[in-house]
């Protein structure tokens, strides 16, 4: 299986949190997983397994001055969520 392909142990469990809490998850694949919406807010995001690594894609992206977040935790979910809530205040 090519390695783009795989998907992160937690990536599931990650998605169905941060749609508890409010964002609206756009499921994209390749690259990044996902797009998570807040408001007016989007934000790319990659759910890596704990100790899992940037693909030579991402690494391009980042390179270009793509943000891309890596979500391991439902507590960096909950962070994310905090961000873009303080820049709605």
């Amino acid at each position: 299986m090519r390695r783009a392909a795989r998907v992160d142990n937690t990536a599931k469990e990650l998605r169905a949190y941060a749609e508890s809490i409010g964002f609206v998850v756009a499921h994209i694949g390749g690259v990044i997983d996902c797009l998570l919406v807040w408001g007016t807010t989007v934000l790319a995001v990659d759910w890596k397994s704990k100790g899992g690594e940037l693909t030579k894609d991402q690494a391009k992206w980042i390179a270009k001055g793509i943000p891309i977040r890596f979500v391991t935790t439902p507590a960096q979910v909950e962070a994310l969520k905090d961000e873009v809530r303080g820049r709605a205040a």
